[in-house]
């Protein structure tokens, strides 16, 4: 690693408010290169945190972490702002088991004031936070919410806007613009306006006018209201005004995000207002690394890569959201009525093909996953068959559409849920865990987990042209198995292997593999049932697990409300007399770490298996 001489003698913002520009400029060189060095080892998220280094140190030199409050939307971009907060000797840590987060975590440090990873919730959570302060008479104090241009296609972030703008007090949204125009600037008057606006020498004539306007007696209201209007019929007509200033935000820019100096100048009178302020902030992802910036979408979110070359590791085979695309693609081509909907996901959930493909029938909806769901229920009732692929951590912003947009119409629809189960190094806001006890209460749903590529593309074709109702088809992250399955009736909602009477082991999707490597380590004769279809499970199915006297379920989700607790149920409910549990786990939020390491830390790994079956093996007859 560079010397990082300025960077390694920073241990809180404080230390950066009093460098002059010369240092503050070599700061951000040092930083650009820390996160590329550290990223290209961890992995991780650098192109957005390459485009906001002026930014998150103008937002340090100008407010007072941890008094004034910043949260970043999403958080994927919070690295610089965890190097400028004193973590830059732990920043080797980064995305490791037991070392810093990649995204912004309250036990770190009291710079991060909330855990975040999913978009569009910054602005709610700003105006939340500023009215507590309110109302304990906090008054000086601001919060910050950083956001990105991705998240304004949340409408998260229009519910936010809509009750910050009406509500006095210090509320600063930054939006990070890095990709898109928000709102359409015309000609070169816009930015010269834009120009004008962001200068201390027309806020001081402003302000001056205000005061002399409003100060004389009887006549210097109306005068101001005139000037006001005036001004606003000038913009409106040069202008065309926005979105922000109408929701009642004070707005600035578009500004160069990588112009320290106006940066600076531009979040000081934003603060100085001392009311609701938008500024809107222009960056360049991956800035300072050449093949970020040429490649900023394949530097989003990577695993380690080369410096000089900016090669990184790429996929050598197809993985389950390949498999998913190529397999829709084939069906899609014989069946028009078949699409393809995601957010903001479709080259992580393998629709890249089916989008240059079909692109009549492909829908990107941006980070909208309530609309998505909605949208797929419209689709359906007039005769689509619309595939929703979703990670399985961001499905659960949809929920109350799955229900009452398409369960309770009685459509019919199939749900992709990819990422499904333990993730890995992302943590604790992007582990799938949720899926399955959400959606089991769901009437009129059915729940697929294959193991193999063999199964998820003959139940995909099997639900997409003849499902009824909800098909959600959950698979992880990563490959299929290396090993050779002992099952081939891929059509069939579960298939048995063994012939012992006395125990039967249960489980399904990606752990199938670590419970069949724990039967051999145990070394039991024992019987194994794969589900496919994890729900409903048919009462045939009930009835010949009632010949077992031990059955033991394993599975990679949350023991309470996952299937284990489910068949409980059903076989409590014939008065199954033998030995039955369920494993699964812990109800807690699993933190970064390589995905076999949090298997083996959750006694899911083939070893924990084994020690387990040879356990129950030895209950009383």
């Amino acid at each position: 690693m560079p010397e990082d001489n300025l960077l390694k003698a920073i241990h809180g913002p404080q230390d950066i408010k009093e460098m002059n520009l010369a240092e503050i400029l070599e700061l951000g060189k040092e930083i650009r290169d820390c996160l590329i060095n550290n990223v290209s080892n961890n992995g991780g998220h650098l192109a957005s945190n390459l485009g906001v280094v002026e930014l998150t140190i103008a937002l340090h030199r100008v407010f007072d972490s941890p008094k004034d409050q910043i949260i970043f939307d999403v958080g994927h971009q919070c690295y610089v702002h965890k190097l400028l907060t004193g973590r830059y000797e732990k920043f080797q840590s980064l995305r490791k088991e037991g070392g810093l987060s990649g995204f912004p975590n309250p036990e770190e440090s009291m710079h991060d004031i909330l855990k975040t990873g999913h978009s569009s919730t910054a602005i709610s959570s700003a105006v939340g936070l500023l009215k507590a302060f309110q109302l304990n008479g906090e008054n000086d104090r601001y919060v910050i919410a950083v956001v990105g241009d991705g998240a304004m296609t949340g409408g998260l972030s229009y519910e936010g806007l809509n009750n910050g703008g009406r509500m006095p007090g210090n509320l600063i949204v930054v939006l990070n613009d890095n990709d898109m125009s928000i709102s359409e600037n015309v000609g070169s008057f816009a930015a010269y306006l834009s120009k004008i606006r962001s200068r201390q020498g027309y806020f001081k004539f402003k302000d001056i006018l205000t005061r002399i306007t409003t100060g004389t007696p009887l006549i210097g209201k109306v005068f101001y209201r005139f000037f006001q209007k005036i001004k606003q019929a000038l913009k409106s007509f040069f202008y065309q005004g926005n979105i922000f200033e109408d929701m009642g935000f004070a707005y600035f820019g578009p500004i160069d995000g990588h112009n320290q100096k106006t940066l600076e100048r531009v979040l000081k009178r934003a603060k100085n207002l001392k009311k609701p302020c938008l500024v809107h902030v222009k960056t360049v992802k991956g800035k300072g690394y050449s093949y970020a910036e040429d490649q900023p979408a394949d530097f989003h979110g990577l695993s380690s890569f080369n410096v000089a070359t900016g090669e990184h590791g790429k996929k050598v085979k197809p993985d389950f959201s390949d498999i998913f695309g190529e397999e829709l693609c084939r069906l899609a081509m014989d069946d028009h009525r078949i699409c393809a909907i995601t957010a903001a996901m479709g080259a992580g959930c393998g629709l890249s093909e089916f989008a240059k493909t079909f692109s009549g029938r492909f829908y990107d909806v941006g980070i909208a996953e309530q609309h998505a769901l909605t949208f797929a229920g419209g689709l359906a009732r007039n005769g689509m068959k619309p595939v929703f692929a979703v990670y399985s951590s961001f499905l659960q912003r949809g929920f109350d559409q799955v229900i009452h947009d398409i369960a309770l119409q009685g459509l019919s629809m199939t749900l992709c849920i990819d990422r499904a189960g333990i993730v890995g190094e992302d943590g604790e806001t992007h582990q799938g865990l949720f899926d399955i006890p959400m959606l089991l209460p769901v009437p009129g749903i059915s729940i697929y987990s294959p193991t193999s590529y063999a199964e998820l593309r003959c139940i995909l074709r099997n639900r997409v042209l003849n499902g009824t109702g909800i098909s959600a088809i959950r698979y992880p992250r990563g490959y299929e198995p290396d090993m050779v399955l002992p099952f081939h009736h891929l059509e069939e909602p579960a298939e048995y292997t063994g012939t012992s009477k006395e125990l039967c082991i249960i489980s399904y999707g990606r752990q199938v593999v670590n419970c069949l490597k724990g039967i051999r380590l145990a070394n039991l004769q024992v019987s194994f049932l794969k589900l496919n279809r994890i729900f409903p499970i048919e009462e045939q199915l009930v009835r010949s697990l009632m010949q077992f006297k031990k059955i033991l379920l394993i599975e990679e989700c949350y023991q309470t409300g996952g299937i284990g607790s489910y068949l409980g149920n059903l076989l409590m409910n014939r008065h199954y007399t033998g030995y039955y549990r369920n494993f699964g786990i812990d109800n807690l939020f699993l933190k970064s770490g390589k995905p076999d390491d949090l298997l083996a830390e959750c006694h899911l790994d083939g070893a924990s298996i084994a020690k387990m079956i040879r356990k129950f093996e030895e209950y009383p007859e």
